[in-house]
């Protein structure tokens, strides 16, 4: 009897051990999921963390295997983008898939929008704020934010019963978003509900199309579908969707806005709005910003600037003039320095002077310079020393003076 006691109560501690296990080490996991930074969902197709819609981009072509479908990924606005692709703006078979935390859009984008819907292709979007243009368009109406978050928890279900039992997919630690508190009850369909049972999920349809506005795009971030089976959310989600549909295109634009831009987007902010590219250009400025720093300063000596080639003509004029003036012939110094100033005239100012008239005097005057009747009073006192035999001192002064002002005072 006491051996079967012990065994009994060995084995009652040993299941309470094994408890106890189960229970930390469930705790555990539960505190590593809670140090997971789930604010920052980038809802981005390339995205692997727990905030990227990886998984739910590369779960379409199993969900839309009709076609065989591959996503095109939109970069740009709907409008540029429906305006340059025949194959969206074609009517039917088409949907344009679009999942953002908060939505903005221009006046042309949900015109456009609702055009493409018309003509009989289907939109679905999943935002925590879609754009007020938009509601206002749709005829809807979101609930005032009192609280944020409702609930620390992302939770949706389905209305349909024939989803049963499994209509309520969730997570912890996913911050739930608003809900719909009017809508035009004619032309909308309540598709799914939050862990309030307020809707959060709608199908309107408009022309020929349909539009699926979600208000919980957490539902279809990587931390949601693979918890469990939640990726059969995102299957009864799109499942509304046309099972035939030909092309989808997922969009890539809208999730990076952080304003309305009624502009066209550049593709410079194509560029800027990937973490990689951003670093790249920035790597490339600072190495410019370096090169030129280094490259700035000389690699050589500075060479010094050669001085102006002086005209000697001026001091050799004055030597000779001495050395005449010395021996007191008058005239033929005239004649030396009347022979040195029209060789002057001659390679300065490229003038012929084997005729001295009035054109002379004035191609001379404006070429140098110098008054006409300066020009004309050297003129004249040449023609008078060349045909005299003899210069008095003062003449010979006078001459002199009037050539070494013209030398000074020539252009």
């Amino acid at each position: 009897m006491k051996s079967k006691t012990i065994i009994i109560l060995f084995s009652v501690l040993g299941l309470v051990v094994i408890l106890l296990l189960v229970l930390s080490s469930r705790t555990q996991s539960e505190d590593k999921q809670e140090d997971i930074d789930l604010t920052q969902q980038s809802f981005s197709y390339k995205d692997k963390k727990p905030g990227g819609c990886y998984v739910a981009y590369q779960a379409l072509p199993h969900i839309f295997t009709y076609y065989a479908v591959k996503p095109h990924i939109v970069t740009k606005s709907f409008t540029r983008t429906y305006s340059k692709d025949d194959v969206l703006s074609s009517a039917g078979g088409n949907l344009y898939i679009l999942v953002t935390d908060k939505l903005y859009t221009s006046k042309e984008d949900v015109q456009h929008m609702l055009t493409y819907v018309t003509d009989g292709n289907e939109l679905f979007i999943a935002a925590n704020e879609p754009d007020s243009l938009l509601l206002e368009r749709l005829g809807l109406k979101l609930a005032v934010r009192t609280s944020w978050p409702l609930v620390d928890s992302s939770v949706q279900h389905f209305v349909n019963p024939n989803l049963a039992p499994d209509t309520v997919y969730s997570r912890i630690g996913i911050f739930a978003g608003r809900y719909f508190s009017g809508m035009d009850t004619s032309r909308t369909v309540i598709l799914g509900t939050n862990a309030n049972h307020q809707p959060n999920f709608i199908k309107i349809h408009h022309g020929k199309g349909d539009i699926f506005l979600s208000l919980n795009p957490s539902a279809l971030t990587n931390y949601f579908l693979l918890h469990r089976n939640n990726i059969m959310s995102m299957e009864r989600q799109l499942g509304y969707t046309s099972y035939y549909a030909e092309n989808v295109y997922w969009d890539e634009y809208y999730k990076y806005l952080r304003s309305r831009d009624s502009s066209d987007f550049s593709e410079w902010e194509v560029l800027m709005r990937f973490p990689a590219m951003r670093w790249a250009l920035w790597l490339i400025v600072v190495l410019l910003l370096i090169y030129v720093l280094f490259e700035s300063k000389r690699r050589q000596r500075i060479i010094p600037e050669k001085p102006l080639l002086t005209n000697n003509s001026l001091e050799f004029v004055e030597a000779m003039g001495q050395l005449y003036y010395q021996q007191h012939d008058n005239a033929n110094l005239a004649r030396k320095i009347i022979q040195q100033w029209m060789e002057f005239i001659r390679s300065r100012y490229y003038l012929g002077t084997h005729q001295i008239d009035d054109n002379f005097a004035d191609a001379l005057s404006r070429k140098a310079v110098m008054p006409l009747q300066h020009v004309k009073d050297i003129l004249q006192e040449v023609e008078m020393i060349q045909r005299a035999d003899r210069v008095s001192d003062d003449s010979l002064k006078r001459f002199y003076k009037n050539i070494q002002a013209f030398y000074l005072n020539s252009k």
